[in-house]
């Protein structure tokens, strides 16, 4: 295939044993230095480096994984059932572990309106081809005020919890959170959607890296400390990570 094919490509269909054809999604990824295969709720798709990749390669490796990609694509099938398809629409929101219907309306200010009895998260902009630029900056907004808050109420009740350095909100598509050799807290501006207890359990979980910079036996008994439900919270993170997706 041809550098101009490769650059073109989107999605390769792979066929599986029980005679389904699936069609993974390909990305491109400038930090990729090997092929990689993810899955969610909405989907699969292999990592592929930005250059130097060829489309037979691709397929090799996707062949290989063939097994794995049937049992991951049935089990995020069960859990679109078991969620319901009506919360996996993209004019829905989550925030703090509900599902809101979304609205976008163009007004004269920028304001985000959040009604529980309506069960609608209104975001009044000045432009909408820009809303997504704006429900950004509200999650990495209410999710700052979210984290400070949380690190200040488990410090107080730690009080001999390391000092950290810098804790930093970002734009993350792989991890909800991590924790440098150098003590900076960084953590993915989607944390607000999820459910109070599973955003502390994530707090939790890189404050004890401030100890344990890995994740042997003593890290997980300084979280269980910190959290004594930090299992079933750990279990339940895997979930409602799948159902954050927003408008994207």
């Amino acid at each position: 295939m041809s550098k101009e094919d490769n650059e073109n490509l989107s999605s390769l269909p792979v066929h599986l044993s029980n005679g389904r054809i699936l069609s993974v999604q390909v990305k491109k990824s400038k930090r990729a230095k090997q092929l990689c295969l993810k899955a969610n709720i909405f989907g699969l798709y292999v990592v592929v480096p930005f250059i130097n990749y060829e489309i037979d390669e691709v397929m090799r490796f996707l062949d290989i994984k063939k097994e794995w990609i049937l049992e991951t694509s049935e089990y995020y099938g069960r859990l679109r059932n078991e969620c319901g398809e009506e919360n996996l629409k993209l004019n829905t929101i989550s925030f703090l572990g509900k599902r809101y219907n979304l609205r976008i309306t163009k007004d004269l200010a920028s304001c985000v309106i959040v009604s529980d009895n309506l069960k609608t998260i209104t975001f009044h902009v000045t432009d909408r081809r820009r809303y997504k630029d704006d429900i950004k900056r509200w999650y990495l907004a209410e999710t700052e005020k979210i984290v400070s808050e949380r690190i200040d109420l488990i410090r107080k009740r730690n009080p001999k919890l390391p000092a950290y350095n810098r804790v930093s909100i970002k734009d993350q598509h792989s991890r909800w959170a991590s924790c440098s050799k150098n003590g900076n807290l960084n953590f993915n501006l989607l944390l607000a959607s999820l459910p109070v207890e599973l955003i502390n359990y994530v707090i939790v979980h890189e404050l004890a890296h401030l100890i344990e910079l890995n994740h042997s036996k003593e890290f997980w008994n300084i979280v269980k400390l910190l959290d004594p439900e930090f299992q079933h919270h750990r279990k339940l993170l895997h979930k409602y990570g799948l159902l954050t997706n927003y408008v994207q």
